[in-house]
């Protein structure tokens, strides 16, 4: 009896061990699905992004700006909303536009599953290799998206939030490869862009 007792309290401290972690969401930001039916004829830049988390401090949000900047000059020029897609110091021509993009969440967190522990150790880890729930994955993404003309004029917004949980088993592909909320980081830039660039008149 003493030994079962050792036993069952070893494997809870080693199941327990599999914590809370909560990150920071920065991508990567996949290729677009596919381009859009119609290019605005206008040429268009991306402004350095701009990384209002207010749980990301100053050091994280220059290093994420640069990156995201970078990650969604290459998405947008892909995915041909923009005759082209240039950067500064090409100088705009009139009817060109600049977007501005603003992160407002950029939240991620991996937690036990709560029926994870009870149910592993009831069914004496049956549960963990049929697949059971092991981790909740969830993120919280935000952002908006403002089109302006060359001299700063507002042509065009677009508001955001994609919030997103599911479960991970041994099986699941994110058990072993997290996607690190990339994938809601890419629809959420999807979104913006979509919306924006339709409201944004013809030149």
């Amino acid at each position: 009896m003493h030994k079962l007792l050792l036993r069952a309290v070893a494997l809870i401290a080693a199941l327990s061990m599999t914590g809370c972690v909560s990150y920071t969401v920065t991508g990567p930001i996949a290729a677009p699905l596919q381009p859009v039916p119609v290019s605005s004829p206008r040429s268009a830049q991306i402004a350095d992004v701009t990384v209002s988390a207010a749980d990301v401090n100053d050091a994280n949000k220059t290093a994420i700006s640069r990156s995201l900047t970078a990650q969604l000059n290459q998405y947008v020029r892909t995915a041909g909303y923009f005759k082209q897609v240039t950067e500064y110091p090409v100088r705009l021509e009139e009817n060109d536009v600049v977007l501005k993009f603003n992160m407002t969440s950029l939240k991620g967190h991996r937690a036990p599953h709560p029926a994870y522990v009870p149910g592993a150790l009831l069914t004496l880890t049956i549960w963990i290799w049929v697949n059971g729930p092991i981790y909740v994955d969830s993120f919280d993404v935000a952002g908006d998206l403002v089109i302006v003309d060359r001299n700063g004029k507002e042509l065009a917004t677009a508001k955001d939030t994609i919030t997103f949980e599911h479960n991970v088993g041994l099986y699941s592909g994110q058990y072993w490869a997290p996607s690190m909320g990339g994938q809601q980081l890419t629809k959420l830039v999807a979104q913006l862009l979509d919306t924006a660039t339709a409201k944004l008149a013809k030149p």
